[in-house]
């Protein structure tokens, strides 16, 4: 099960970096363009400040499940 956890773990950092890129690559393509409306700026703030949370959790998660954080047991106290 460790090593489940740790396979999902690099798939999980992976997909927050993937993500991060897809999201930023995205953005400056359709702000970069020729056409660009007012609405486009407003709309790609707020998807950017929404989903970088979302991502620098996806890159968190995958890096304490691939070191192994997950599978510590819990001292009682």
């Amino acid at each position: 099960m460790n090593s489940l956890r740790k396979y999902l773990g690099i798939i999980w950092l992976l997909a927050g970096i993937l993500l991060a890129v897809f999201l930023f690559y995205k953005g400056i393509t359709v702000l970069g363009s020729t056409v660009v409306h007012p609405e486009d700026y407003v709309f790609w703030l707020v998807i950017i400040t929404i989903f970088i949370p979302i991502i620098i959790g996806f890159i968190l998660f995958g890096y304490y499940a691939f070191k192994g954080e997950y599978s510590k047991e819990i001292d009682s106290v």
